[in-house]
């Protein structure tokens, strides 16, 4: 009796340890990208993600930001969701001077990529580059999809 106790215990400890690495640095902003890491584009991305980027170009995401119309495509409140790293360093700043970051890209959730794609093409046996990549914390997505954001009011 007295051993199945530790078992359980270490059990415990260790999917704390696990949980609480994970969990963690999402919850209080801390990125596993590199601070100097940059924006790269999808295209860059597409070169090892084929499959991914297939699947990817026929969503909404690939094309949102087609769908803004005039003074749209320079609005903040409108550009931060329907383009990758708005805001931030590096990220789209407009159409003429960051056109590969136009629409959500891989980036948008999963962080700046060029940390992960110079690793991918220096070492490329899976396991020594893929801790570049940020995992897609659970909040991610409802930076943009936000119940509280009304778009019928943007339709016409």
């Amino acid at each position: 009796m007295q051993r199945r106790k530790w078992v359980v215990l270490t059990f415990l400890v260790a999917a704390c340890v696990v949980i609480g690495g994970v969990l963690i640095p999402s919850a209080i902003g801390v990125s596993l990208t590199p601070k100097d890491a940059k924006f790269v584009g999808t295209k860059v991305c597409r070169k090892c993600h084929t499959k991914e980027h297939k699947v990817w170009a026929k969503t909404k995401h690939g094309t949102n930001f087609e769908t803004l119309k005039g003074d749209e495509r320079k609005d903040p409140k409108c550009v931060k969701c329907h383009t990758t790293g708005y805001g931030k360093p590096g990220g789209f700043t407009s159409e003429a001077d960051t056109p590969e970051l136009k629409s959500t890209g891989c980036e948008a959730c999963h962080g700046p990529g060029s940390a992960h794609a110079a690793a991918a093409k220096d070492a490329p046996d899976e396991g020594k580059w893929d801790k570049f990549m940020n995992k897609i914390p659970q909040n991610t997505c409802i930076a943009c999809h936000n119940p509280h954001i009304n778009h019928d009011k943007h339709k016409k």
